[in-house]
């Protein structure tokens, strides 16, 4: 397991603590549902004679009710008699469900099913950072990223090195840019205003470091961490820390296959041995991975038929080392030569500051498709900008802090990261409402909302509730081994805002099965119809 470095965080000042406490609602009591409950809620045949337990590993169409559309009853006590209904299923017996549904508005909380219990929030942690920055940051928040060069220019040559020092920019991406590279353009412009045309040193970044410690968060799965999602999080982020490798069987039998790196074509380093085999012969899986026994970069194994493609999406092995690198590959572009001679220069001179695109921007590039390099980036970057210290010790006094402020029991959460990868994040389905509640009398609740999947149409909730709730839900969808969340607003037939979260660990049944419970309760609430207030 990779953990984080530790580092002292420096006191934190009250006045960085944002309040805005919820008011407690009564919780409803948990109810146990006999099958008898079950099968009448499912439509299912009365018999003295008790029916087979169903396939642990299969939800059967008769076992869940079939989606109706018609307004419901505006009965509270039958919603809370559904919701337990569903969770007492027996191929949930293993599984672990935490669930609050409240009507913040009126104040009432209108079902709820271990509502206090802990459980792992997987990418539900992302409404979490993505308050605490809002509120911490700002929404026009943006980062800088300064580039120096240590010598003078002389006959159209830069005499020395250009030096990086970033405090992590996470928009300089395909995601966000199309082309990243573009993002270097004001460099290329205050070098080519200088007159210069060949640098003779080198492009690298700063001895000093903003974010210090691992790259990686504590308790992250070491086998994600070679994927692209799993990939590090520094100062300096180039495309989200990971690079896309496309191999091609592009020639003759026994040939090398082509093999080429995106966005960057630079980087990172290939050491590949893939062959084009021959029509028809059995084709060895093409694998990656970052050997650390090997020159830096990434080694590459198997082989592939003519005419054939496959991309796959890798960590970069070294993000700095890559930002770095990305500078050379457009400064290189544009006709700026860069000899990387060593320099001996001691001038510094800020050639021109780098300003990200604002955080109104970054918060659906990393809610929308659960981007988890930009949540630990602000995760990060919220410590840093408050107690000058941007390591995750840091990070994690000051998320706790916030969330106890906001009015989170101190029992009901367990902050290790900013994206949830992190096994050892916890989090209750009450302290997730006090965050979307805070949010929702905030003056950044549009922005906040918005940033959310919208339920049939984008992001992480494009497929789901396409036919029964599509354009009405915007929610957090999350996602570890064994762990299944759903989180966010609901507007009911009646135009009533609703909140709701829901989290499940522990089950053994596939996930879309997990799904459609929670598409079942999101879509009895959108029918609710509960009068006027």
């Amino acid at each position: 397991m990779m953990t984080a470095a530790a580092a002292a965080p420096r006191r934190i000042a009250r006045d960085t603590v944002v309040r805005n406490p919820l008011r407690r609602d009564a919780v409803v009591r948990d109810t146990v549902v006999r099958g008898a409950m079950i099968a009448l809620l499912c439509g299912c045949a009365r018999t003295p004679t008790p029916a087979p337990a169903p396939d642990p590993m299969t939800i059967r169409s008769t076992t869940l009710p079939p989606v109706n559309l018609a307004p419901a009853k505006a009965d509270v006590g039958a919603l809370q008699a559904f919701v337990d209904s569903l969770v007492a299923l027996p191929q949930f017996s293993n599984a672990h469900w935490g669930i609050l549904v409240v009507a913040p508005e009126r104040g009432d909380t209108l079902a709820a099913s271990g509502a206090d219990r802990l459980a792992m929030p997987a990418s539900n942690q992302k409404l979490i950072t993505g308050a605490i920055a809002l509120a911490t940051l700002g929404p026009d928040f943006t980062w800088r990223t300064t580039f120096t060069g240590t010598g003078p220019v002389r006959q159209g040559e830069l005499r020395g090195d250009i030096v990086i020092s970033g405090r992590g920019d996470p928009s300089i991406s395909t995601a966000m840019r199309g082309d990243p590279l573009t993002a270097f353009d004001p460099l290329v412009a205050a070098l080519r205003a200088a007159g210069v045309r060949r640098i003779s040193g080198r492009v690298r970044s700063t001895d000093s470091t903003a974010f210090p410690g691992s790259p990686h968060g504590f308790g992250w799965d070491w086998d994600d961490l070679g994927e692209g999602y799993g990939a590090g999080v520094t100062e300096l982020m180039f495309n989200e820390g990971f690079a896309d490798i496309t191999v091609r069987g592009c020639g003759a039998a026994g040939a090398r296959a082509c093999i080429t790196t995106s966005p960057a074509l630079t980087t990172p380093a290939i050491h590949a041995d893939v062959r084009i085999v021959a029509p028809g012969t059995p084709v060895q899986r093409i694998t990656a991975w970052r050997d650390s026994a090997a020159t830096p970069g990434i080694t590459m194994r198997g082989s592939i038929a003519p005419g054939d493609s496959l991309t796959l999406s890798v960590a970069q092995p070294d993000l700095r080392v890559t930002y770095a690198a990305a500078v050379v590959e457009a400064l290189q572009r544009a006709g700026i030569t860069v000899r990387g001679r060593a320099a001996t220069s001691v001038r510094s001179d800020t050639l021109v500051v780098l300003t990200s695109k604002p955080l109104r921007e970054v918060l659906p590039a990393m809610q929308k498709p659960s981007q988890n390099q930009i949540a630990e980036a602000l995760f990060r970057t919220v410590a840093l900008e408050v107690t000058s210290v941007g390591s995750s010790d840091s990070a994690r006094v000051v998320f706790e802090r916030q969330l106890v402020a906001w009015g989170a029991r101190r029992d009901g959460f367990a902050v290790r990261d900013g994206s949830g990868l992190s096994r050892h994040d916890y989090l209750s389905p009450r302290t997730i409402m006090q965050v979307l509640d805070t949010m929702r009398r905030s003056a950044t609740f549009a922005l906040y909302r918005d940033a959310l999947p919208l339920a049939g149409v984008e992001g992480t909730l494009r497929n789901r509730m396409r036919e029964t709730a599509q354009g009405r839900v915007r929610a957090k969808t999350g996602t570890v081994d064994k762990a299944r969340s759903l989180s966010g607003y609901v507007t009911t037939v009646d135009g009533e805002l609703l909140q709701f979260s829901m989290l499940t660990n522990n089950h053994t049944v596939p996930n879309r099965e997990v799904d459609r419970v929670q598409d079942l309760i999101v879509e009895r609430l959108l029918r609710l119809r509960r009068g006027e207030r």
